[in-house]
């Protein structure tokens, strides 16, 4: 668990030349309990809701967009702070953009946590594929789904293993 005394900060990245430098204080850890390695970074992102815990459903994502940046990503999912209220058990479809360079659009997920506080709402969201929809979502609603929310979790894993190992390489030759 991490020192609750401490605060962390987030900096840019000059992103003009064809290597990345992660600068201080960004943190490439991987926690004992953790699948996947977590990449802190500040970058804002929206979402808008498929279905929620209610049973309303959006076939395309296309309700109501909600703004939020991300805190950390990692190849099974997102921290994001959003400023509306979201439920856990909600499928989303997320747009965001890491470090302005690379955009994933489409990605679905499942909301794991959210977390409220008067300001905000800390909101961990697990990526999904079409395959977890199949036990979420009846076969009428399947057939109406939009083909472009599909599977986005091989395309976040290659871009997220850009980063570490730039990371990694980095932190080697410094």
């Amino acid at each position: 668990m991490e020192d609750p005394t401490r605060m962390k900060f987030v900096s840019d990245i000059n992103m003009s030349q064809r290597d990345v430098r992660v600068k201080q204080p960004f943190k490439l850890s991987r926690e004992n309990q953790r699948r996947y390695v977590r990449l802190q970074i500040s970058s804002p992102m929206s979402l808008s809701k498929v279905k929620d815990i209610f049973g309303n459903f959006w076939p395309a994502g296309d309700n109501d967009r909600i703004d939020g940046d991300i805190l950390n990503i990692s190849g099974g999912g997102v921290l994001v702070e959003i400023n509306q209220s979201i439920n856990e058990g909600d499928i989303v479809v997320m747009r965001f953009s890491l470090q302005g360079t690379e955009i994933l659009d489409n990605v679905l997920g499942t909301v794991k946590r959210a977390d409220y506080d008067q300001e905000c709402c800390l909101v961990g969201i697990e990526f999904i594929n079409r395959d977890f929809l199949l036990d979420k979502l009846s076969d009428g609603e399947l057939n109406l789904i939009s083909d472009r929310l599909s599977n986005f979790s091989e395309t976040v894993e290659n871009v997220l293993k850009k980063y570490i190992y730039h990371d990694r390489v980095t932190s080697r030759e410094q």
